[in-house]
């Protein structure tokens, strides 16, 4: 059963602007956006650039934050707890945002503090692609959701598994791609990791599994 769409609903403009962000990124730079999607060689090939926040990405990390935000606030109004103002979401969208941008400038800052620098950095252009793709791949599941009544909770498991699993997977080509630089630097680069990377998560779960019980 479609739900009747209304023009207040902001939801569906944030969808909207969602796919217009999308859209745009990839009219900026098509082959880019292409190979960010389908090439696994895409850390090796942009990363020369050595700039983190280039248009392309400026996009992208934008459109990661409101459907992120939006598919947190979804759920919590699946559960009927509370239903974001838009305000609200603007104001939570710009903290991701900041805090996302903070939590990567001092992985950057601990890559030279302890001369690890290429790994940390490899390893934030890492990061910064697998948000991107997040960002895509929620676009569709949030529309889903948006646009479906009743909403299901089964949606989310599903959203919230694939994103467990890109996550996972942006981590793992992290390591993968700088295997050869962790033999030297393994202690650090483990340090860093549980204190930038699994530290974060599994805060973000305490927090959510109180939520829930």
């Amino acid at each position: 059963m479609i739900r009747k769409v209304l023009f207040e609903d902001w939801y569906t403009a944030i969808i909207i602007a969602s796919l217009i962000i999308i859209v745009s990124a990839k009219i900026l730079s098509p082959n880019r956006f292409r190979e960010l999607i389908n090439n696994s060689n895409y850390l090796r090939i942009y990363i020369k650039d050595h700039k983190f926040f280039n248009p392309f990405d400026i996009l992208l990390f934008i459109n990661f934050c409101m459907n992120a935000v939006l598919v947190i606030s979804l759920y919590y109004s699946t559960l009927n707890k509370f239903n974001l103002k838009l305000n609200d979401f603007i104001t939570l969208s710009g903290m991701l945002g900041l805090g996302v941008t903070g939590k990567l400038l001092i992985e950057f800052i601990i890559g030279y503090i302890f001369k690890i620098k290429d790994i940390s950095f490899r390893h934030i252009f890492q990061q910064i692609s697998t948000l991107n793709i997040l960002g895509i791949v929620l676009l569709p599941f949030n529309a889903l959701s948006v646009f479906s009544y009743p909403k299901q909770l089964l949606l989310f498991v599903v959203i919230f598994s694939i994103s467990c699993l890109i996550i996972i997977y942006g981590l793992f080509k992290s390591i993968k791609n700088n295997q050869k630089l962790l033999i030297n630097n393994f202690f650090y680069f483990i340090l860093y990791l549980c204190t930038l990377e699994i530290g974060p998560y599994i805060v973000l779960w305490k927090l959510f599994s109180l939520d829930i019980n």
